[in-house]
């Protein structure tokens, strides 16, 4: 299953005498028989040998300090790393030192998962060393030797076993898992960014609900404002979370939503602009109702290019909404072309102009013809629209 690109790379350093691997998550995918979007390749060639092999190939050295060489092959970027060792890591995060290896097995060992750490050749034999293809049929995360150890290394991985676990709808082993609970307050070591990036890849997994429950503590350490929560009010977040779907951002919204602030928070994970604003709009629409067409008019009126996604997450917060059925009928209604913002109204600003309106009152006008309009009480026709005008605009004078 090794695309011929990947496969270029490996029976080149082959060639050159070097052993080379597809290492991670590539095999761990194909083994559970999901796609794989990239791949990564692990040597004993040293990166200066690495250099001389592929010499007359485009390569970025922006690892090459740490032993990876990217290879560019065909557009596809290919990391290849050679086999390390790693000893302490001062900030939590990063190894203070590393050391090249030439045993397949040490640099395996350095992993955090046993199903992150399993190698394929190019014959398609696998080779594990810890247990990793057991764990992928028992469908558990476990970590390699001390998970303590593992998580004092890199506090991040805390949160990548969340994220495995949920996307893979694995359980965490349970020494794993106990120390996933002790080792938690390491991750104030580790950057706001690394953790949004972590929490959107969480969010958009399957199983994320269970897994909220179940670390609450660990989401704490980062959002202490869901230590407010009580446990109805979580258990009623949980149940929207389940009813979400897996876009990351209304699961965000369903999560911040009975928080205090919710725009703080975002700020303080460094969610970027876009993010925010589209969290605060979902949030900011919660009581809104959605039980008739011009509900949903009103809905495509005031979230022009988030409708979809409002609707979603309007569905998981109310059980009696079937997102498939508003869709359905949202489609209609955008196909028909049902008038459901004032640029589709058969009239406009010069009109109101030429009948007298000025400033404010244009934008008024327009905004009460189209309720009235989607409250089906005046036509959306220029007749009609430049009578209305001509009765109605000394009302609010």
């Amino acid at each position: 299953m090794i695309p011929p690109f990947v496969r270029e790379l490996m029976e080149q350093l082959n060639e050159h005498g070097f052993e080379c691997y597809v290492v991670g998550g590539a095999v761990r995918s194909a083994l559970l028989n999901l796609p794989v979007h990239d791949y990564d390749l692990t040597t004993n060639a040293l990166p200066q040998q690495m250099k001389e092999v592929f010499r007359n190939r485009r390569t970025l050295e922006t690892g090459i300090r740490h032993g990876t060489l990217t290879v560019l092959v065909k557009g596809e970027p290919v990391e290849i790393t050679t086999y390390r060792t790693e000893s302490s890591y001062g900030d939590h995060r990063h190894p203070d030192h590393v050391e090249f290896t030439s045993a397949l097995r040490q640099d395996c060992a350095r992993r955090d998962f046993t199903v992150n750490a399993l190698c394929a050749s190019m014959d398609g034999t696998v080779h594990d060393f810890f247990g990793g293809t057991d764990d992928l049929k028992r469908k558990i995360i476990r970590c390699i030797g001390s998970p303590d150890e593992r998580f004092d290394e890199d506090a991040l991985r805390i949160l990548r076993a969340l994220r495995f676990a949920a996307r893979l709808g694995f359980a965490i082993e349970p020494e794993t898992a106990a120390a996933l609970h002790r080792s938690k307050e390491l991750l104030k070591y580790i950057s706001a960014e690394r953790i949004h990036e972590e929490l959107n890849g969480f969010f958009a997994a399957p199983s994320c609900a269970e897994y909220l429950m179940e670390f609450r503590d660990i989401f704490e350490v980062f959002i202490p404002e869901l230590r407010n929560l009580s446990d109805e009010q979580y258990e009623t977040m949980l149940a929207s979370e389940k009813r979400s779907g897996e876009n990351p951002l209304i699961r965000t919204a369903l999560l911040l939503r009975l928080c205090e602030n919710p725009e703080s928070i975002l700020k303080r994970l460094k969610y970027s602009g876009t993010e925010i604003k589209t969290v605060l709009t979902l949030i900011s629409g919660t009581e809104r109702p959605l039980k008739d067409e011009k509900d949903l008019c009103r809905i495509i009126r005031d979230y022009p290019d988030t409708a979809e996604l409002f609707m979603g997450y309007r569905c998981a917060l109310d059980p009696s909404l079937n997102i498939d059925s508003l869709l359905a009928e949202y489609r209609q209604l955008t196909e028909n072309g049902a008038c459901c913002s004032v640029k589709q109204l058969a009239v406009n600003g010069n009109d109101l102009k030429n009948a007298g309106l000025a400033g404010r009152q244009i934008a008024d006008m327009l905004n009460e013809m189209l309720e009235e309009v989607i409250e089906k009480r005046l036509k959306n026709s220029r007749p009609d629209l430049l009578g209305y005008i001509g009765s109605h605009k000394n009302d609010g004078a």
